[in-house]
């Protein structure tokens, strides 16, 4: 019994620091005092046998690896290609030097809540370029990174790329990224895409790790394997690698929030690495079960056409900024004189400048704009915001607001009505 009391007391205390874990942290955890795991870290006492599969759990090990029967060991140096750890610079700490060309980033709170210790994304503009990326080997890698989704991020569609190796028609090597809800690597309709079951809750830091080897892909989240499936990798080493966005400039895909930790392996990781990084430091992440159902208010466009408004040079800064803040639009393209803006799966709205002289006036909409908001909310925000609501309809399945904005344009707006 004393040398099996040594075997796992020798186990706890070295894989409780390589989770950087306290004494007190482990026993809380566990529902102990720490003064009980100190006795077991000492050869003093066993874990009740009601902790042994919470251990072994918590560990990412089984339970005979605990006993030391059989171990498979936990090295998170080995077999690294790049790390960005994100502490106020962009450098690779793995040793192989990539350099990554930020652009329009801020640092800021990491899951510890350390200031300026994590990569910080606006959701417009910022990103990370890699030109020169590692290799990928063909048989086998894996992808670990820290994110967090900001209270703002709309989880509708596909949007909010983490990770992106995707030339589009070109080389299309990897992208994980988000759908509606989920966090997703993409298939790119040649595979099925490999998702997060559970949902998102924003600004809740999710870690994600993926794996490839033997031909199969596995995607833990917050430490526990969430979905696996069978799939093939070609890698293009001259494909430049981005950090926050897709290789195109599509404005959905910008991520808004938070980046950290990301590092690249050239092997794959078992499930006891992966719960280590999951781990590190202490971090206890959000269960994964405690994802809400969240309705989206992310709105679209009801035409088959582009929509083209003329305003004023002295108004038409203003208004695109409007119909940014207040309609949820984002920018597609921003040249002088000229915005395209849009929504998801929708047309596109075009702001010019009207020629000079010629004033450009109010006119009827010819679209819906259809949004999820509940139609009283709906009223007061967009009074708060400066528009004109001129009339409420109930016509049975949806209620529709005719609200002229603050620039004289009409818009025709939709809410559906709940089905029993």
């Amino acid at each position: 019994m004393d040398q099996a009391y040594n075997v796992i007391s020798g186990n706890i205390v070295r894989l409780r620091k390589q989770l950087g874990l306290t004494q007190e942290q482990l026993a809380g955890w566990l529902g102990v005092t720490y003064q009980a795991v100190s006795k077991w870290e000492n050869g003093q006492s066993c874990p009740d046998i009601m902790l042994i599969p919470m251990l072994a759990d918590l560990f990412g090990i089984t339970i005979d690896e605990l006993f030391g029967r059989s171990e498979y060991p936990i090295d998170l140096r080995n077999g690294l290609i790049l790390e960005y750890l994100f502490n106020k610079e962009i450098k690779d700490s793995s040793g192989g030097e990539h350099q990554g060309f930020p652009t329009e980033v801020r640092y800021g709170p990491d899951r510890f809540g350390r200031k300026e210790s994590a990569l910080t994304l606006d959701g417009k503009r910022g990103f990370v370029e890699i030109t020169q990326p590692p290799i990928f080997p063909q048989e086998a890698f894996s992808i670990s990174v820290w994110c967090r989704y900001d209270d703002e991020t709309v989880l509708r569609g596909w949007h909010s790329a983490i990770l992106s190796q995707d030339g589009h028609n070109r080389n299309r090597v990897l992208q994980l990224s988000t759908k509606d809800t989920g966090i997703v690597l993409h298939g790119f309709l040649r595979e099925p895409d490999l998702s997060f079951p559970a949902k998102i809750v924003k600004d809740q830091w999710y870690h994600v790790v993926v794996t490839y080897s033997v031909s199969r892909y596995r995607m833990y989240v917050n430490g526990i394997l969430s979905s696996e499936r069978p799939g093939s990798f070609t890698p293009c080493h001259q494909e430049p690698l981005y950090i926050g966005r897709k290789s195109t400039d599509e404005p959905y895909f910008f991520f808004r929030g938070s980046i950290d930790d990301l590092r690249i392996y050239n092997r794959a990781l078992h499930a006891g690495e992966v719960k280590a990084l999951c781990y590190e430091g202490g971090f206890k992440p959000i269960p994964l079960s405690s994802a809400m159902e969240e309705e989206t208010d992310e709105p679209v466009l009801e035409t088959l056409e582009d929509i083209r408004m003329t305003f004023p040079e002295t108004e038409l800064h203003a208004a695109a900024d409007w119909y940014r803040t207040y309609f949820g639009f984002k920018t597609l393209m921003e040249e002088p004189g000229f915005y395209m803006l849009t929504l998801y799966n929708s047309p596109n709205l075009i702001l010019e400048c009207a020629p000079r002289g010629n004033n450009a006036t109010s006119y009827e909409a010819s679209f819906i704009f259809k949004t999820n908001r509940e139609i009283e909310e709906l009223r007061t925000y967009l009074s708060a915001a400066g528009a004109a609501v001129e009339e409420t309809r109930d016509e049975g399945f949806a209620w529709f607001l005719d609200v002229i904005d603050p620039f004289g344009r009409k818009w025709m707006l939709l809410r559906e009505k709940e089905t029993i």
